[in-house]
């Protein structure tokens, strides 16, 4: 169950911090690499993280971040001539090769 009453289905970064016993701050901490968290802590949070299969929201990630590690390939090419053409194919696999990020996603 989520803070606010309602269920979401997937666990919060809150739940984890009350399952850790630990702040929602540290857990974020310990989620970003932070080394200004005790082992102790750290093993606590990752313990409830595991124990809830916690998995960060990547869209509340972005917003954040102001980055989506997303790459949009715009063609101006009828659809078949995309698919049946190697060429396209071959500048797809090019550019994923050549991604700054390798968690960057691709929808193709």
């Amino acid at each position: 169950m989520a803070m606010n009453g309602r269920y979401s289905g997937r666990p919060t970064l809150e739940e984890v911090a009350v399952r850790a016993g630990v702040g929602r701050g540290t857990v974020s901490r310990v989620i970003n690499g932070s080394p200004r968290v005790s082992d102790r802590a750290k093993a606590a949070v990752e313990a409830a993280i595991a124990e809830l299969g916690y998995v960060p929201n990547r869209a509340a990630r972005s917003l954040v971040t102001r980055q989506t590690d997303t790459v949009a390939i715009v063609l101006s090419e009828p659809e078949d001539r995309i698919f049946a053409d190697p060429f396209f194919a071959a500048m797809v696999r090019a550019s994923r090769r050549l991604s700054p990020t390798p968690s960057c996603s691709w929808c193709c």
